[in-house]
This record gives C-alpha cells, sequence and structure tokens, in this order.
C-alpha cells in the first residue's frame, strides 16, 4: 500500500510538472487563434469563443515572414550537415585512434565550450566584413559548421561500441575509412540524431548573431524577423503568437522525430542532464 501511495503521489507530481511545462505553450496556441478583443479581455479565457484560423495566414502573408522561415530552416539544415560531416571524423579520431598530444587536442575542443558566443561576435564580424560576407549566407553558416559538443557526444558514444565490431571489420581489410562508414556509422543514428536535433535547435533558436550580421530584410531569419514583426503588428497578440507558433513548428517536429533516440543516447555517452 505504501509504494502505491508513493507511486501515485509520483506520477501527481510529474503530471503537475508537466501542466506548468506545457501551459505557456498551450495559451500561446489558443491565443493565436482569438481575435485580438477576446485576447485582451479580462479575466482572460482559455479557449477562443471565436475560432480564428486566418490568423495564421495572416502572418505568413505579412511581408517577407515566408523568406525568412525559408533563410532559417536553409541555414539550421547547412549547420547540421556541416556539424556532423566534421564531428563524426573528429570524434572517430578522439575516441578509436591513437597519436601523440590526443587527450591534449581533445581537451582544447573542450576548453572551446567554455569561450561565451557574445565575446565572438565583433572578431567575427570584423573578419567577415574583410572578406566581404556581411549579409550573405556564408556568414550565417560557415563559422557553426563545427561545434565542440557534437565531437564530444559522438565521441562518447562511440567509446561504447564494441571494438570486436572494428577488429573484425579490420581482418576483412577494411581501413579507417571504411570502417567510419560501414561500422561506425551505421550503428550511430540514434547519437547522430541528437546531436542534429541539438545543433538545429541552437541555429533555429539563435538571435544575436544573424541581427548583427544580416543587413536587408530578405536575409533575416526568423527569429530576428519576428521582432520585426512585432515592431510592425503593435500589441496585436493573436498575430504576435502565431507568428510565434509557427517559430515553435519545426522545433516541436524536431523533437518528436529523434525523442525515442534522446535519453539512450544520454545514458550510453555518459551524460547526464
Amino acid at each position: 500500500m505504501r509504494a502505491r501511495v508513493l507511486r501515485a503521489v509520483a506520477i501527481a507530481l510529474k503530471l503537475f510538472v508537466a501542466l506548468v511545462v506545457l501551459f505557456p505553450i498551450l495559451w500561446m496556441v489558443l491565443t493565436a487563434l482569438k481575435p485580438q478583443p477576446e485576447a485582451v479581455t479580462w479575466p482572460p479565457s482559455i479557449l477562443p469563443v471565436q475560432w480564428r484560423w486566418e490568423n495564421v495566414a495572416q502572418v505568413a502573408q505579412a511581408g517577407p515572414f515566408l523568406r525568412w522561415y525559408a533563410n532559417s530552416l536553409l541555414v539550421a539544415a547547412v549547420t547540421v550537415l556541416g556539424n556532423l560531416v566534421v564531428g563524426v571524423p573528429a570524434a572517430y579520431a578522439f575516441a578509436r585512434m591513437t597519436f601523440r598530444g590526443r587527450n591534449l587536442v581533445f581537451l582544447l575542443v573542450l576548453a572551446t565550450l567554455m569561450i561565451p558566443g557574445e565575446v565572438l561576435l565583433i572578431p567575427l564580424f570584423v573578419l567577415l566584413s574583410g572578406w566581404g560576407w556581411i549579409d550573405t549566407y556564408l556568414a550565417l553558416t560557415v563559422p557553426f559548421l563545427a561545434n565542440a559538443y557534437v565531437v564530444f557526444l559522438l565521441r562518447q558514444f562511440f567509446e561504447t561500441l564494441p571494438r570486436e565490431l572494428e577488429d573484425a571489420a579490420v581482418v576483412d581489410g577494411c581501413g579507417p575509412l571504411r570502417i567510419l562508414r560501414h561500422v561506425v556509422v551505421p550503428l550511430s543514428w540514434p547519437a547522430l540524431a541528437v546531436a542534429a536535433f541539438f545543433t538545429f535547435i541552437a541555429s533555429w533558436n539563435s538571435y544575436l548573431y544573424p541581427l548583427i550580421v544580416t543587413r536587408s530584410e530578405s536575409m533575416r531569419t526568423v527569429t530576428v524577423g519576428l521582432s520585426l514583426f512585432r515592431a510592425e503588428t503593435g500589441t496585436n497578440w493573436p498575430l504576435l503568437m502565431s507568428a510565434a507558433t509557427l517559430i515553435a513548428v519545426p522545433a516541436v517536429v524536431a523533437f518528436l522525430l529523434i525523442e525515442r533516440h534522446l535519453k539512450d543516447t544520454m545514458v550510453m555517452s555518459g551524460i547526464r542532464g
């Protein structure tokens, strides 16, 4: 009986925490479907009395919002691809290969995680200005094609893979690249999915850096565009919440796609949240 009571209390606490976390998201979505007068009434109503689905279409048609959306998707996709192309071989080298100074180099890679991104804004801007990359896709993507956290995450996961599989591949005549391609990568899809998810979220939510390196309205990302959209619409909360809902959709979809891999990858990698 005591165990049942404790289990019921634990479930109730989990449901309460889930409600607290999900309520702002639910409020955002429902406010996006309300007319403007209903969104500012007091006391506020949770469910809309009049459902205004046209708010979403109105946001999509407002200015270059779809262009901002496409810019963010393109930048996030290129960043994810670059991090995987660079991070996979780097992580495999740190996990399996033996060379002089390996631990020191890996320590230096991890040390970059302690540098705040804001510290790099001015040096990056000066460097990119000298190259003529300001207000281009190169400025939005190239500085982020490699990430120390991705290398660390994949390296920790690779170390959990059985070495016997690689030894068998060596007996069959495989070199390091073939082992990485035909043995390690097929066994590491969960870790690759989680690394891609974290990279995508970081790129999708980036605001300050795109604000600094873009000038024209057509090169803005969706987070910067949301601040411009707010300046244009003022306090039209349904339209603002509609825009915020559209921005949140890719992140939610990405989480749902990798959710079943997230816990297993973190446990196998030795990372605790």
